[in-house]
């Protein structure tokens, strides 16, 4: 049986983590036996028997029926219970705001999405308030029965100025944005950049599933990134591993510029502002989705001009890090990524054979709630789901 490479440990002071893999291994590849569990995870048959039972009684897994067929007595088979936990994933980004309510199976139970630039904090909580009643009534739910709230914001929220960035948005910086969600919700805040949340939310909900290494690239009003490496997400020292989109541009005078970064040309921002120079004004993927569908030369300029300046970065990526797959996602409608990837691969010719390898590169499949479904996950990823392996410890941890 093919599966993720989760691997248990039959040491007797590893309880906790054992437990987190049967139930991610039940997670990611339910319905099974215990004996493909034990298959899996490399424990005995006698720890998965325990592992399973402690877990059916936390109402973590659910026995999902009886497999028939085979020789000896009929498998039961074990599946991950949906109501064995749930959370709430915040992505605030300045061009949008998702809500979304997260069961342990992975089902979305409710979205609340708003469409709007550049919103302020009184507004943005306002609406996460009664998004957040909203989901809670809707499904039943007592506050108390969330595992906890993951938030999804922009690296430097506030800092980043555009040409159609209002300088009344300077109020989010250093913003104490997770303390007023923990008040306003009442359950433990889980914080992540972006980019990091949807590279998380992709690696458990989205191609993660095929690729145990990849880089993804995250097209938003900025540009971010993610690594995964080993099915594990990569964070970085300070959590900030994969953004690309501080990448210096290269100047006249073939210098790297310290006022030109990769994300002025490569981002919503970027196009946006792309295309108001040249008279279009535009404000979300559905415009740039409809201007696509007209076959407007603007649109098609701006992929050609986005895959000339993410040539280098991305071969710089790719000869550091030698992923199995290059993904990309974000708030770029899917039809403008397709015709993105397409340009950087048709770049790609020139240079590929003295190369040591240029894996392929494919469209994210979680698309734009990646950040969102990202954050819902990080409270289940805390309680629930394996540790980093061999994690290191910072100076005080």
């Amino acid at each position: 049986m093919l599966h993720r490479g989760l691997a248990g440990t039959n040491l007797k002071l590893a309880r906790d983590h054992n437990m987190r893999v049967t139930l991610q291994s039940v997670r990611l590849h339910g319905p099974l036996s215990r004996p493909e569990l034990a298959q899996i995870t490399g424990l005995t048959p006698q720890a998965i028997a325990y592992m399973c039972k402690e877990l059916l009684a936390a109402g973590l897994i659910r026995e999902s029926g009886v497999r028939r067929g085979g020789r000896g007595q009929p498998a039961t088979e074990l599946a991950i219970n949906p109501e064995g936990g749930y959370s709430v994933g915040v992505n605030m980004d300045r061009d949008h705001l998702t809500v979304l309510l997260l069961d342990l199976g992975g089902n979305v139970r409710g979205r609340v999405h708003f469409e709007q630039s550049f919103m302020l904090p009184d507004d943005v909580f306002r609406r996460v308030e009664r998004a957040y009643t909203e989901l809670l009534e809707g499904t039943g739910l007592m506050p108390e029965e969330l595992t906890g709230v993951g938030l999804a914001i922009p690296y430097k929220n506030g800092y980043l100025r555009t040409s159609i960035t209002p300088r009344s948005y300077a109020v989010w910086r250093d913003y104490p944005v997770r303390e007023r969600l923990q008040a306003l919700t009442g359950r433990p805040v889980y914080l992540e950049n972006d980019a990091s949340a949807a590279a998380f939310g992709e690696l458990h909900y989205g191609l993660g599933f095929d690729f145990r290494n990849f880089f993804y690239v995250f097209v938003g009003v900025g540009l971010g990134g993610g690594l995964v490496v080993n099915g594990d997400y990569v964070r970085g020292v300070d959590g900030l591993a994969g953004e690309v989109g501080y990448v210096p541009m290269i100047n006249a005078q073939g210098k790297p510029d310290d006022a030109e970064f990769l994300q002025n040309r490569v981002s919503l921002g970027a196009l946006y502002a792309y295309l108001k120079e040249r008279g279009i004004e535009v404000s979300s993927p559905d415009d740039l989705i409809l201007l696509h569908a007209q076959g407007r030369k603007e649109i098609r300029d701006w992929i050609q001009d986005a895959a000339d300046n993410m040539l280098l970065p991305l071969i710089t990526i790719v000869c550091t890090l030698n992923p199995e797959a290059v993904l990309i996602g974000g708030r770029l409608p899917p039809p403008l990524v397709d015709d993105l990837i397409t340009a950087v691969e048709g770049r790609i010719v020139p240079y590929r054979a003295n190369l040591p390898s240029f894996p392929p590169i494919f469209r994210a499949a979680c698309a734009e709630d990646a950040a969102a479904l990202g954050a819902a996950i990080l409270p289940f990823s805390d309680i629930f789901l394996p540790k980093e392996r061999n994690p290191v410890k910072r100076n005080g941890g």
